[in-house]
Parts: C-alpha cells; structure tokens; sequence
C-alpha cells in the first residue's frame, strides 16, 4: 500500500535480450519492503522471451511494473525514454542483469531524506556472476571529487538519484553507450552535493556478454577519455596509464593524434590554422600557424603524410617563419618530419613547399580543379613534456607508466 508521507521511488530499467536475468532483476525490486515503488522496464525490442516475462509481471503486479518494448537507439536512450515515464521522486537506475539487495531502496530514502541537499546517494556493492553468486566486492569509495575524476568510485546500481537533478542535467548522455553512469557522476558532482552510505545496497552481475567485460578497452575507455576532458579538462593519470597498457603498440602517429585530441598535457601548443583542406590534401604551398604560451612553448613538430609519384620523386622544403630549416625527398609512399622549434613567439608559421603538383580534373574522371600536392596526415605540434612522452614510448608500456607518473601533474577542473 503506497504512503503518502514517502517520496515514490521510480526504478528505471533498459533491456535487451536478457531473458536470463531479468525475472531475478524484477524480483529483487518487488521484494524490497519500501512501499511506493514503481518499476519501468524499457525493452529494445528484444527477440528471446524477454516480453513474455515483462508481459507476466505486467498483469500480475498493476501500477507497481511497467513497460515498453520497441526498438530504441541503445542503453542510453532506453534510460532517457524510461525518465520521461517515471513519476517518482527518486530515481534508481538498475540494468537488466543486475539485482538490488534487501532493503536497498528504504537505506537510499531514508539517506536523502536525512540530507535534504544531498543531489544523490550511492552505497556499496557486488560483482556476482551468471548465478548471481558472489565473485568480489565493487570498488567503492566515500565520495570526494578528487577521487571521482581519478576513477569511478561509484557503483552504478547502488545509486540513487533525485529526478529533479536528472531533469536539469537533461538525463543521461545519448552519445556515450559505456561510460554514461560515469559521465552523470561527473556532471551530478558539478551542481550537487554527493552523498555515500556505507551499506550494502547491489549486486553488479559479471558475464560473458555485459559490457564491463566485452567492450571496455575499446569502447569505455575511449569514452572515458572523452567524457573526463568534457568535464574535467583533462585526464587522470589512472586511465591514461590504462590507455598505455592497453595501446602503447599502436604506433607514435598514434599516440601523437591522440595527445592532441585530448589535451593530455594542456591545451598548447596547437595548430591555430591551415591552408589545407578537409579532406587531408595540401596545396603546393602548404602553411600551418603555430600557437602557443609562454608556459607551453613549441619544441618540436612532427608531420606525417603521403605522396603519390607524379613525375618522379617528390621534393619538399620546410621554413620555420620563413627561415629554410629542411629538405625532405619523398620518393613514393609516407614522409614523417620531425623538427625542432623552440618557439619564442605566441605564433610560428610552417610552411612545406612542394616541387610538384597535380589537378584532379586533369586526369579526367573529376571536376576538382585544385592544384594538390601531397596528403597531411598528422601536423602535431608538441611541447618538451609531449615530446618526451611520446619518447618513452617508444620503450615500453611500463617505462611510459613511470615517466607519466613521476612528470604529469593533472590539474582538473573541479
């Protein structure tokens, strides 16, 4: 029987063929012993037995369990679609395979309730596996924004959020399909105050097939670095050291491209500008401006691209604010330059002229009348700390971790 003096709690759940596990994930909302709950499943539309069972629950249990199912555009979506629905106070977000504990949503309440400005509350958790049987405690942490931007020290499902808080964040992040629990916990730390209880309030259930286990090195933690400078600025030391385990193989060009996409060293020196064009193609006389900060000079530049043979091989010359510095001859393929700058000014100019050109259209099949020289695949300015991470790359994963750790001081925007 509902209270009227209770808040209702609204449990949101995104599913997607997860038959073998969502009957126990149901049954651990009906069983709790608080008594204004509603339960909203958002289905995907799933092809297993999954809407029988949301159909049975439906029928048995009245106001108390509803659902959609229809296609959806992921996880993300389906848990906006099922905020849209909920009617309750409080908000909790538990997947299809995971399961609350005993008493779980009466600990949450009587938590907001007791810190009124409090935006959300989170408590301690499990990881279990296919049965639901106990494999290892969550990493959970009291709350301190500190520590939040150094890893997630938040269990997802043994978190609840106030829906007034969801509603002026505009609900959870539909361009992130892994990271968004942890993207709202950066963005909720933001505005609201964040509180933790230190009960145990979740199961968090580990299997072949979720996510945390298949898509983490190539899905979460690109998001993860994207999500950490959408709100911090920059990124820990914690996920970059991750991204070296897991990537250092890739390649310096790599490496490169990434340092400057996410600014893991500060946001200079940079290109400020080219006369290239989007599609990579740089005319025979290519410039690029350089700027940069007092505190982060230029020190070297690396440039890779590539060169179809024309007519021979293909030469290039390389000023540095109109002083020639270099000769490069491509014969045919990939050139990779690398220059010292030491950059005094704010603004430097490169320009890289080419001995040969071609028109597109005049080798017939196109109307582009560009006159093309080679292809920019990578211009990269680089400080001394970028350069001299890049170097100790080249040396290993764990010789990278080492310098990253004793050089890279990470200042977050808190």
């Amino acid at each position: 029987m509902l209270n009227p003096l209770l808040p209702m709690v609204s449990i949101v759940t995104p599913s997607f063929n997860q038959a073998a596990f969502i009957r126990e994930t149901i049954e651990s909302v009906l069983s709790q012993s608080y008594p204004n709950i509603e339960h909203i499943v958002i289905d995907g539309g799933s092809s297993d037995v999954t809407v029988a069972i949301l159909q049975e629950y439906s029928q048995r249990c009245g106001h108390r369990f509803r659902y959609v199912s229809e296609p959806d555009r992921g996880q993300s979506h389906a848990i906006n679609k099922g905020l849209r629905l909920a009617q309750g106070q409080i908000i909790g977000w538990l997947n299809s395979d995971d399961t609350y504990l005993p008493g779980a949503v009466d600990k949450a309440v009587d938590a907001l309730q007791a810190h009124p400005h409090w935006g959300m509350v989170y408590g301690r958790g499990n990881y279990t596996d296919e049965s639901n049987r106990f494999l290892k405690p969550y990493h959970v942490e009291p709350y301190q924004s500190l520590r939040l931007f150094e890893c997630c020290i938040v269990c997802q499902p043994a978190s609840f959020v106030r829906k007034d808080v969801y509603d002026s964040l505009g609900g959870i992040d539909e361009q992130l399909q892994f990271c968004m629990d942890y993207d709202l916990w950066m963005r909720i730390s933001k505005h609201h105050p964040i509180g933790y209880i230190e009960e145990l309030l979740a199961n968090s259930r580990m299997h072949s097939s979720c996510k945390t286990v298949v898509g983490y090195t190539e899905i979460g933690l690109p998001e993860i670095l994207a999500a950490s400078v959408k709100n911090y600025g920059t990124v820990s030391n914690n996920y970059l050291s991750q991204l070296i385990i897991h990537f250092f193989k890739n390649g310096l060009l790599w490496w490169a491209e990434l340092v400057k996409k996410y600014p893991l060293f500060g946001h200079y020196p940079r290109i400020a500008d080219t006369n290239g064009y989007e599609d990579g193609w740089a005319p025979p006389h290519y410039r690029a401006t350089i700027e940069t900060t007092p505190d982060q000079p230029c020190k070297r530049l690396i440039c890779h691209g590539t060169y179809q043979r024309i007519n021979g091989d293909l030469h290039l010359t390389v000023h540095v604010n109109g002083i020639p510095v270099k000769r490069v001859t491509v014969v045919d393929g990939s050139f990779y330059i690398d220059l010292r700058i030491d950059a005094v000014s704010t603004r430097t100019v490169i320009d890289i002229s080419a001995d040969q050109h071609f028109v597109p259209a005049a080798r017939g099949g196109s109307d582009d009348l560009r006159q093309l020289s080679f292809r920019v695949n990578l211009i990269a300015p680089l400080s001394q700390q970028e350069y001299e991470f890049i170097h100790h790359l080249k040396k290993g994963a764990d010789v990278a971790n080492r310098w990253v750790l004793a050089n890279r001081r990470p200042v977050p925007m808190l």
